[in-house]
């Protein structure tokens, strides 16, 4: 088969402006980076972690890609669709025991040829771990040497690199928002974001939002991933709504009317926290004028939604 250019997906990521009730009492205007809409599977920030991974394995020789996810990961099935549409073979490692059947997301990422292993959680502990990590290549059969692993979740240097590239994706430049918020699983998106703010977006303040339970340790993340540590972003912890994968019943109403009043989709794993988070903090500060005068705020939609197959809404 003929294979694409990665340079396929460097392309202007649509800019989405959303009117609903609850924006229009607190007198706010919202627009919503729609990276969810960048390519129906290789979709969201996933995109812009792995891109630079995939430029240096085939830079590198490599002759496979590895990296570790659940079931239901977006980051796996990006991995695996990516690889196999720019012809790089690839490998998942899977949190748990094989069940009766494949998830819906495992059974994409087999037809694309990616090969699945599994390992036990407490093995799956272990996975950053040097000499776990050569026993694990070795038992595959493979040889550290040709074989590119990438963090799971894509959180490493070359996934931060891709990260920043995400806001001038959507052409945001300096002076167009008080606000950018995402969600938060590793920090390799919140920095990468951050960074670009810094440079190119002076007085623009980054809201991340954790989406799993205790959180905070994620702030010495992105310190880790910017060097230096910076002023403009803010972590908030208090949102996860019971963990990771995790929801609540408020938290799937409130996704549903989201979607009935502005028919974009959102994924309880991530963007729907995000959203809550907005919708919260502004009710929280309504009537109090917000902090800064904050009136102009843009949401990264991350994608994920081929994970709410795992998720009844």
């Amino acid at each position: 088969m003929a294979f694409e250019s990665i340079d396929a997906l460097n392309k202007p990521v649509p800019v989405q402006s959303v009117r609903t009730e609850w924006l229009r009492e607190a007198g706010v205007f919202l627009d919503i980076l729609r990276l969810d809409e960048l390519d129906p599977e290789i979709s969201g920030n996933k995109w812009y972690k792995l891109k630079h991974n995939l430029i240096a394995a085939k830079e590198q020789g490599k002759s496979v890609i590895l990296s570790f996810g659940g079931a239901w990961s977006n980051h796996i099935h990006a991995l695996a669709a990516a690889g196999h549409r720019f012809g790089m073979p690839t490998i998942g490692i899977i949190r748990g025991e094989p069940g009766e059947s494949l998830s819906a997301t495992l059974s994409d990422v087999t037809n694309w040829g990616m090969k699945i292993h599994y390992l036990s959680r407490s093995d799956y502990r272990r996975k950053n771990e040097a000499s776990f990590l050569d026993q694990l290549i070795s038992q595959l059969g493979l040889s550290a040497r040709d074989v590119h692993v990438v963090p799971e979740g894509g959180s490493n240097s070359l996934g931060v690199q891709g990260c920043q590239e995400i806001l001038r994706a959507g052409g945001i430049t300096s002076g167009s928002y008080d606000e950018v918020w995402l969600a938060c699983g590793t920090g390799a998106t919140l920095a990468g974001v951050a960074l670009t703010a810094s440079e190119e977006m002076p007085g623009t303040h980054i809201k991340g939002v954790a989406v799993l339970r205790g959180g905070g340790f994620l702030r010495s993340a992105v310190d880790e991933n910017t060097i230096q540590p910076l002023d403009n972003w803010t972590l908030l912890t208090d949102y996860h709504h019971g963990g990771y994968a995790r929801t609540t019943n408020e938290l799937l109403s409130f996704i549903k009317s989201f979607e009935m009043e502005t028919s974009i989709p959102l994924d309880p794993v991530y963007t729907g926290k995000v959203m809550f988070a907005i919708r919260h903090s502004l009710a929280v500060n309504q009537g109090n004028d917000l902090p800064r005068k904050v009136r102009r705020l843009l949401m990264v939609h991350t994608g994920g939604l081929q994970g709410r197959r795992g998720i009844k809404i």
